[in-house]
Formats: C-alpha cells, structure tokens, sequence
C-alpha cells in the first residue's frame, strides 16, 4: 500500500500499510507477450497448462518477426450473463454464425478468400480450444485486411512450419476465461466474472508489429464496427449470452438438458494438429471438452486429483 487518505488525522498514524496491500499472485508467467498469473501455488507451470494450445497462440501473436502488439486503447463493459457462455462460444461455435449474425453478414462485412472454409473445431487439450479455417481460407471484412493475410502468408508457414498450411486458427479459448478472435475482428478479451449472471469483458485489439500502419487503422476501424460494446457481431452475441442466463434461471428451466450432441463420436485425435479435432467445422466436439474440463476441475480437491 502506497499511501492512505487522511492517515494521520483518521487512522493516527497507526495504520501498518505493509500488511494492507494488494494479494501477491502465486505464479506469474509470461507467453509471447501474453501475461499469465494464479492464486494458486500448486497450479501446473504456465507451458504445462498450455500444452499442445502454445503453438495455437503462436498463430496469432508470433505470426511474423517482432511478435504482435497491442494498439492502444481498451473496451470495458458489463454483460448480464454467466461467463462460461461467452467462453464456450469463442472455444467452438461456429455453428451460430450462420443464425446470429446473419443481417450483419448480408451486408457483405466478411470478404472471403478460398472455396470453402472446410477446418472444423480443435481441442489441444486441458479445456482449450480453437476453430480454424483450412489452409489458405480467408475472411476480413476489408479488402486491405484480406491483401495483408495473404501477403503474409507464407512467411506464417516458413515460421510455424507445415501444420499452419493445413489449417488457420481464427477464434479460440484458453481454458477457463481467455479468448481471442481473428475474423473480422482481431480481438482478445478476458471474461471477468462477477457472480453467476454478470460478467466484465476487457477487451483490446491486436495485430503484429510488423503489420504497416494502413493495416493498424484498419483494424482499429473494424474493431469498433465488428467486435465491442457498439460492434454489430457483439451485439448479436451479447443478446444470445444474457438471454441463455436469464432462461436458464427459470424453475422448469433448471431442470433440462442442454443437447451438446453435434458431431458426437465423430470427432477424432488428429496427430497433424496435436489436437483432437472434428471431421466438419460444425460440432460441439470443443464444448464438450470445454465442460468436461470445467467438471474435472469443480469435482477436483487438488491438481494430484486430475
């Protein structure tokens, strides 16, 4: 603690501000630039904890020399709805684009390159998962976007080597409240829970350092239109996210089940991608991996337990 108001006239001078500062974290570690920490001393090591997901984060923040950088600035705002709903929707949802975002799609807003998408949902392991495009598939909502992925491609394969031919990761979920996106958007944000029915989203923009400033403008412009508090696609979501919290809530509600069954026994350990990996781009296979690990942990009295 650094210094208290009225100290000497409130607290007398008798305050020892060495045992009020804040809760030092266990364990602090960083990856490519991203800044992980836990309460928690016996928690796995942060590589550990990541697995086979590290070389998944490197499609996004180590794609080119220099890394990725954060453009300034931050989006904060509260939702009203259980954190796991966004998480699970950025870990392996793709299957509601299709619904949700359809009025903003019809606008023309993802320009796309390639003949079809193909990919499917990837799981590394631990909770974690990531939906990717195959190969050379594209989508950017402005040209100069689409011109620079391209441009950049095949120094992203020389760097990452011939997994990052075969697939381009564009949306995904480090296990329990970390997602990233880089769709129309290049975004990540952390779910900050604030009870069962609210979460706190920050939210910042990213790109690589090397990426030139026409680019940079770019991408701030498309993260206001596309994904933040005002974004089209985020209100889309965010509608879906606080109405899921509220039905759920109700007496008849509680009592259901969720059909999580999309792809089920269909989904199978890709060694290519080091990750168990569906067989269409539309499946739960992500989500069921996502709850499992969240049951493991909730059931769990100690890491030795898991």
């Amino acid at each position: 603690m650094a210094a208290v108001p009225n100290l000497q006239d409130a607290y007398y001078n008798e305050l020892d501000q060495s045992q009020w500062g804040l809760t030092p974290v266990a364990q602090l570690d960083t990856y490519k630039g991203l800044i992980f920490a836990t309460f928690d001393p016996a928690a796995p090591p942060l590589l550990d904890y990541l697995g086979p997901m590290a070389w998944y984060l490197d499609t996004l923040f180590d794609r080119r020399e220099g890394g990725a950088e954060v453009l300034s600035g931050v989006h904060k705002w509260v939702v009203p709805c259980n954190w796991k709903f966004p998480a699970e929707n950025f870990v392996g949802d793709a299957y509601h684009v299709q619904w949700s975002h359809l009025a903003t799609l019809r606008t023309g807003f993802g320009i796309t390159r390639g003949t079809t998408p193909g990919g499917g949902n990837v799981s590394p392991g631990n909770g974690h998962g990531m939906i990717a495009y195959a190969g050379h598939h594209t989508a950017e909502p402005l040209q100069i976007l689409v011109d620079y992925e391209e441009d950049t491609r095949e120094e992203f394969e020389a760097r990452l080597g011939p997994r990052a031919r075969m697939l381009n990761p564009i949306v995904g979920t480090v296990f329990p409240n970390f997602s990233v996106i880089k769709t129309n958007s290049h975004s990540l944000r952390v779910w900050h829970p604030k009870g069962p029915h609210s979460i706190e989203i920050w939210a910042w923009t990213f790109t690589d350092c090397a990426a030139p400033p026409e680019v940079k403008g770019a991408l701030r412009k498309i993260a206001a239109y596309g994904f933040s508090p005002s974004g089209t696609f985020e209100q889309d979501d965010m509608d879906n996210w606080q109405n899921c919290t509220l039905t759920s809530r109700g007496v008849v509600a509680r009592r259901q089940m969720l059909n999580y069954q999309m792809g089920l026994g269909h989904e199978t350990w890709n060694p290519d991608y080091d990750a168990l990996t569906s067989q269409y781009r539309f499946s739960d296979s992500n989500q069921r991996q996502f709850y499992r690990r969240w049951s493991q942990l909730m059931a769990a009295e100690s890491w030795a337990d898991l």
